[in-house]
């Protein structure tokens, strides 16, 4: 497990869901997934994300927040990582959007499409775009970087979604044009609930707020994230349920609206992360509990917006080290019950071919065996099953060890095997030691029986 939590971040910050969002079961899969799958991996869509704080200036990981936590003595600033970008709303040709919902581009006879959820724009740096570069040219694919790297183009980012046909749509889709719409302003957002709560038809009617649109991008391509060699540029929210950009930060500016923090991947010094932890937990419990009073923007009466969830690397180690340790003590008395049954089944087999050969032994005595050739007569009988389990040991024993090694290896990019040779070798001495003891004992208790009689 250890290898498994390398890549992830000692703490990851990110927004919740929205209560309806959860309600739907969205938001919370990591909490039941193994821990090397992404956690902000989700089957919900925009509308479940941001159902209570649909508005412009809404932030995640807030600015307030933020520069709560940048006075956390303990933080490695230069290997942490903060994800920005925005949510925004679609607007999309017929031919852009078809290879990811061809029912949609069918909806309308007109050439741009508008979604119906909003979607996520996460910027990219330099480094960032030039391993996307080479990604792209090792692998021969057919997107456009260069509108991406100058600002003019967006790249649409999935998780396995496409077919091959598909595929060949999104080939098709390559300079489409696109462009965004920002979310409405916190003001017109509330003032949008005040009139659908208004018994007042006219003012029920009156026309929509409008929306800021950005300018027009080409669309550089599709481009699926979860290819084995793909570039460690970790996300926000994102699955099937929505659109995911990457731009450029030339290409953001573009779009009207400010940057927001969607996700903080903090490192912390090894030695003062148990108080780093302590701080963010307390600043998240206040952070939520702010938000939970701010119910101008919710449509539900009485919800607040939806808070900020922190993930620990050291709980994730700590709840897997409880499990295993579960599971070594579980082993370990199933192993404990079937060494007993074991040992009781081979005494009874030794004691009970003991009393089976006592007259053999006494005859053998009677014709002038003494106690020192019937212990190497037993050694020997004892030696020749001692080399046959030997035998099976390194022949079929050890095939089956060639065969998990492979196995694992093909799992495991980081599984090494060890040939357990001090437990071989162990398992060899005590065997040797229990034919020595059982061929004294054995020899002893006849003697003990002859004098008896």
């Amino acid at each position: 497990y250890k290898h498994l939590l390398e890549k992830r971040p000692d703490f990851l910050l990110a927004g919740e869901f929205s209560e309806f969002g959860k309600s739907q079961g969205c938001g919370e899969e990591y909490k039941t997934r193994e821990i090397d799958v992404d956690p902000l991996l989700t089957q919900g869509d925009g509308v479940e994300l941001l159902y209570d704080n649909d508005y412009d200036e809404f932030s995640p990981i807030s600015q307030e927040l933020e520069k709560k936590i940048h006075k956390i003595d303990g933080i490695d600033w230069e290997n942490s990582n903060l994800i920005e970008g925005a949510y925004v709303t679609t607007v999309i040709s017929r031919k852009g959007i078809r290879p990811y919902d061809e029912g949609l581009s069918n909806l309308t006879n007109d050439n741009m499409v508008e979604g119906f959820s909003w979607d996520t724009v996460q910027i990219l740096n330099d480094n960032q775009i030039l391993s996307l570069e080479k990604y792209v040219q090792d692998n021969q694919l057919n997107i456009d970087l260069k509108s991406l790297e100058e600002g003019n183009g967006v790249l649409i980012i999935h998780d396995h979604m496409l077919t091959p046909e598909q595929q060949k749509l999104a080939d098709e889709a390559i300079g489409e044009p696109v462009y965004f719409k920002t979310l409405l302003s916190r003001e017109d957002a509330i003032r949008r609930k005040e009139q659908s709560n208004s018994e007042n038809k006219e003012k029920q009617q009156e026309d929509e707020f409008p929306q800021k649109e950005s300018e027009t991008f080409t669309l550089c391509g599709y481009l699926d994230r979860q290819n084995d060699d793909f570039p460690e540029i970790n996300q926000s929210w994102h699955g099937e349920g929505s659109l995911y950009y990457f731009i450029s930060e030339k290409g953001f500016q573009k779009i009207p609206t400010e940057k927001k923090i969607l996700t903080m991947e903090l490192t912390a010094n090894p030695e003062k992360e148990p108080y780093v932890k302590t701080q963010i937990s307390e600043l998240v419990s206040e952070e939520n509990k702010k938000r939970s009073e701010m119910t101008e923007v919710s449509m539900d009466e009485g919800t607040g917006e939806a808070g900020v969830f922190v993930i620990c690397k050291s709980d994730l180690m700590q709840q897997k080290e409880t499990y295993m340790r579960g599971n070594r003590i579980l082993l370990g008395a199933v192993s404990i019950i079937l060494f007993i049954a074991g040992l009781t089944n081979y005494c009874n087999v030794v004691f009970t071919g003991m009393y089976a050969r006592r007259k053999e032994f006494d005859v053998m005595k009677s014709i002038g065996m003494t106690d020192k050739q019937m212990k190497l007569m037993l050694f020997g009988e004892g030696s020749y099953y001692f080399m046959c389990v030997v035998g099976l040991l390194f022949t079929v024993g050890m095939a089956a060890l060639v065969g998990v090694k492979i196995y694992m290896e093909n799992k495991l990019s980081y599984f090494t095997f060890r040939w357990p040779i001090l437990i071989i070798a162990g398992i060899m001495l005590s065997l040797l030691v229990v034919n020595v003891l059982v061929t004294h004992f054995v020899v002893g208790f006849c003697g003990e029986e002859k004098d008896s009689h």
